[in-house]
């Protein structure tokens, strides 16, 4: 007897046909369940990520916190140690102002004093600078920067940054600044000096050749110590002998060699006396020396003469 096979399904496997809605059943659980996998994972990572964050992010801040607490502390030091230096070539300056200053009108050549004044405005130029740049590290030292431990330290990163900008390693540019000065001042110096030996070969000068009187001052050979005499310190000289040339202005420098001799600043008449009537009494005190002679070759104007003792 002859047998019928039963038709296959869609996979080519025996077997009965499928009910309907089968598969697709089958097919929905897993999609469903991969889902809540999903879900559950990005559950799981997600509160990871918050765990970690609420971790790191304080520990970002305290990390950054150090670091700008010793880049200011870097700074301060920096500061502390160039701010002498400045001191120290602010110093210098001021000595080669003052030494332009006094110099004027006593060098007999203008070049070393426009010299030294170029050297000055040059440094006072470059100190500047550096006066500027710690002025604004010493700001930015002082501006504090968002502290918030939810910034994560970022801010603070951006302070260490500000602050390691200045290096202030100035020391070699203000040795140098100073070195800078030392020739025009000296030039200026050596200026003066021959100045002054010049002003001194051509200096009012005269010789006072003896202590005495009338004998010695009728001799006509140049002043007379009268201290003797007077009991204060004075030297005379008749007008026709010497005395109208004798220097009153205030300021005049005069040499006197022989008795008395130094270097004296003439400090102008200081009293103008009647022989007929004065006595010593009358004479000015308080000054190193005094120089007399009769105005016009009259007695009865007396000039005294004060002079002060410079060298």
């Amino acid at each position: 007897m002859s047998t019928t096979p039963l038709p296959s399904d869609s996979t080519g496997e025996s077997g009965g046909p499928a009910a309907p809605g089968t598969a697709a059943a089958t097919d929905a659980i897993p999609a469903v369940a991969r889902h809540k996998n999903r879900l559950h994972l990005g559950l799981v990572l997600g509160a990871a990520l918050v765990v970690a964050l609420a971790i790191a992010v304080p520990v970002l801040h305290v990390i950054a916190q150090s670091d700008y607490d010793a880049a200011r502390k870097s700074l301060a030091f920096k500061q502390s140690t160039v701010a002498p230096l400045v001191d120290a070539t602010r110093s210098t300056l001021a000595d080669a102002t003052a030494l332009l200053d006094e110099s004027d009108g006593h060098v007999l050549d203008e070049t070393p004093r426009t010299q030294l004044a170029a050297a000055i405005a040059e440094a006072d130029r470059r100190v500047v600078v550096v006066e500027k740049e710690i002025a604004a590290s010493v700001t930015a030292a002082t501006a504090e920067p968002q502290a918030s431990v939810l910034l994560a330290g970022f801010p603070l990163r951006h302070g260490v940054s500000t602050l390691e900008a200045f290096a202030l390693n100035d020391a070699g540019e203000l040795a140098e600044i100073e070195s800078n000065l030392a020739p025009p001042m000296s030039a200026v110096t050596d200026a003066v000096a021959a100045w002054e030996t010049e002003q001194k070969r051509l200096r009012f000068t005269k010789d006072v050749y003896a202590a005495g009187w009338y004998p010695e001052l009728d001799a006509c050979l140049g002043p007379v110590d009268l201290t003797k005499r007077y009991g204060v310190a004075t030297i005379a000289e008749h007008w026709s002998c010497g005395g109208r040339d004798f220097p009153d202005d205030a300021g005049t420098l005069i040499e006197l060699t022989g008795l008395n001799a130094g270097t004296y600043r003439v400090e102008g008449i200081v009293a103008m006396l009647d022989q007929s009537t004065a006595t010593t009494a009358d004479l000015p005190r308080g000054y190193d020396l005094l120089y007399q002679t009769c105005q016009n070759g009259q007695s009865s104007t007396m000039s005294m003469t004060a002079l002060t003792k410079v060298d």
